[in-house]
């Protein structure tokens, strides 16, 4: 008997990141929207991380662990092997937050024309501390996704059909750091609509060993800055794209007659300083 697709894959791409592949896990498994497939790509890891996948080895739908090329390399690895309806992502270091799975289903179920859904995120300490909550439009009209309108996704908080990614993809392995800005370009070269989320979908954890976080004591490393602005460059030539003034002016303009715009500031207000507690993502919750 063929089963039945899932109408989400998520892929988790882990590199020696054992002591917070557990929280990932669970942040996953702990959703209350469970019609979803988990697969975890795990680059070679000499840490304990692939005696944390073997603890939840029973609710994985496929995994390996073997040497990659990259984080890039890691995702596709993972889309080829997914089933689902819908694709996404989260870094082994990272949280999938609660009710994200959840919310993104009833807005797709309503809206079957959409390819692409996108959400907001949280920026947070080891410890659970808040530091930022990114809060996005509520709605963009097609005038702002035309080419050269600001790019407003945040990390992985992308839900987008296997088919966009078929027709689009592969996520290109020679970027390392904006291949996600990258696929959001071709997304929006290839005319798809984004649909905005009014949820937090992505915690993103802030520690010494993150590629691009940046915290009080912390700043992104110059090899890394550079590299960044590098790949930047490159990704903006090859699709002719420049930030266009006018567009971002037209996007504050919107998130100021939509809402958004005082939702960020009232949650800057309120979250920030709380802490996600951390001690809910266990292995039990698995």
């Amino acid at each position: 008997m063929t089963k039945v697709a899932p109408f989400f894959s998520i892929v988790i791409a882990n590199y020696n990141h054992g002591r917070f592949l557990p929280q990932a896990l669970a942040s996953v498994l702990a959703q209350d929207c469970q019609d979803f497939e988990l697969i975890v790509v795990d680059g070679g890891s000499t840490d304990d991380s692939v005696a944390v996948i073997q603890r939840h080895v029973g609710r994985i739908a496929w995994w390996c662990s073997e040497r990659d090329r990259g984080q890039s390399h890691a995702f596709n690895k993972g889309f080829q092997k997914a089933r689902g309806r819908f694709l996404t992502w989260l870094n082994a270091d990272d949280l999938l937050l609660p009710g994200a799975l959840r919310n993104a289903k009833a807005k797709l179920v309503a809206h079957p024309r959409c390819q692409w859904l996108t959400g907001n995120f949280l920026r947070f300490l080891q410890d659970g501390t808040i530091l930022e909550c990114k809060w996005g439009p509520h709605f963009l009209p097609r005038f702002l996704q035309r080419p050269h309108a600001p790019v407003i996704v945040y990390g992985p908080t992308s839900f987008f059909a296997k088919s966009l990614y078929e027709r689009v993809g592969p996520i290109d392995e020679s970027l390392h750091l904006v291949m996600d800005t990258d696929l959001w370009l071709r997304f929006m070269s290839q005319g798809v609509w984004q649909m905005r989320l009014s949820h937090c979908c992505w915690g993103f954890r802030m520690h010494e060993t993150s590629k691009t976080a940046f915290f009080p004591g912390m700043t992104v490393a110059k090899d890394i800055s550079r590299e960044l602005a590098d790949e930047n460059q490159r990704m903006y030539a090859r699709y002719a794209y420049t930030r266009s003034r006018g567009l971002r002016l037209a996007h504050l303009l919107g998130r100021g007659l939509d809402g958004s715009a005082l939702v960020y500031l009232w949650r800057q207000c309120f979250i920030r300083g709380r802490r996600i507690p951390l001690e809910r993502y266990t292995d039990e919750c698995g």
